[in-house]
């Protein structure tokens, strides 16, 4: 669970605004907190027209080699650069970036966000079939505190693996972490970039959403799927998060919110505490308590 990925960030936020007045009181909260880092792999039709170089990475996966492009004052930044990995270009305001081999080493993909001016760290993480190759992040470890906005926005037609804008200061100088999503293996469990699980479904063919606790997990059983838990907390701002709980902390009757997978062969079910949970615990040491991907060694 990422506090900070709860403020989704649509197309009419490209100005650095949240949308709805729940997801802008969380923001202000998240970017108020030093602790907390920001981040998110992002969905959605663009805003603008995307300024991709996907010549320069076609050119660049041919070859083999780097390429960097628009260098300003000696020994600046460039304004685009390609390796056999990744193309990225630098805009205004975004980062346009086109995967083009998501099992290179990732300090392919750190070469190019650092030639274009940006300290990154680049991860390769354990995703679902249908996330490999994607963008994952940006997550700033030590708190992103703007101007501006953050997070990844998926781009289509593309013309690589994954094509995507990264809203990130053009300028920024704190440390920045990325996952590339590689296949997880039989069991092992999924990097976690859920932002709101509401109505998604795991299940094909059936609906948990509005369900109980205790029919969705007989449903789990008869698929031979392993079922875990999170509480789903909305505070009175109208903000949420979720928590990650044992068994004997969830009750039959209570209502799933929605179900992902966690890994290939289990499914977590996001449940609406009853009164019975007690009052909602402080979020931030809810996130602290639960390991990240980005924090995690190599």
């Amino acid at each position: 669970m990422n506090l900070a990925n709860l403020a989704r960030l649509r197309d009419e936020d490209l100005a650095g605004q949240v949308s709805t007045a729940p997801a802008r009181a969380l923001m202000e909260s998240i970017v108020s907190e030093e602790r907390a880092p920001a981040g998110r792999r992002l969905r959605g039709a663009p805003a603008r027209r995307p300024r991709r170089a996907l010549a320069l990475g076609a050119v660049a996966v041919g070859l083999g080699v780097a390429v960097a492009i628009g260098v300003g004052l000696p020994g600046g930044p460039a304004t685009r650069y390609a390796n056999a990995a990744v193309s990225v270009e630098r805009a205004t305001d975004y980062f346009s970036v086109t995967v083009t081999d998501p099992a290179a080493d990732p300090g392919r993909f750190e070469e190019a966000f650092r030639a274009v001016g940006l300290d990154v760290t680049v991860k390769r993480i354990p995703v679902p079939p249908d996330e490999v190759g994607r963008l994952v992040g940006p997550v700033v470890p030590e708190g992103f505190r703007g101007p501006g906005s953050i997070g990844v926005q998926g781009v289509e037609p593309c013309a690589g693996t994954f094509c995507a804008k990264v809203w990130l200061p053009a300028r920024y100088s704190g440390r920045v972490v990325f996952g590339i999503g590689r296949p997880a293996a039989p069991g092992e469990p999924y990097a976690d970039d859920v932002v709101d699980p509401s109505y998604e479904e795991a299940l094909d063919g059936y609906r948990s959403h509005g369900r109980t606790v205790a029919e969705v997990r007989d449903e789990l059983r008869r698929r031979k799927l392993k079922v875990g838990y999170r509480l789903w907390w909305t505070l009175p701002n109208g903000s949420f998060f979720d928590q990650r709980v044992t068994a004997d902390r969830i009750e039959d009757g209570w209502v799933v919110e929605g179900s992902r997978h966690s890994s290939s062969d289990s499914v977590d079910l996001y449940v609406v505490p009853g009164p019975e949970a007690g009052p909602a615990p402080d979020p931030m040491t809810v996130y602290e308590a639960e390991p990240h991907w980005y924090d995690q060694t190599d």
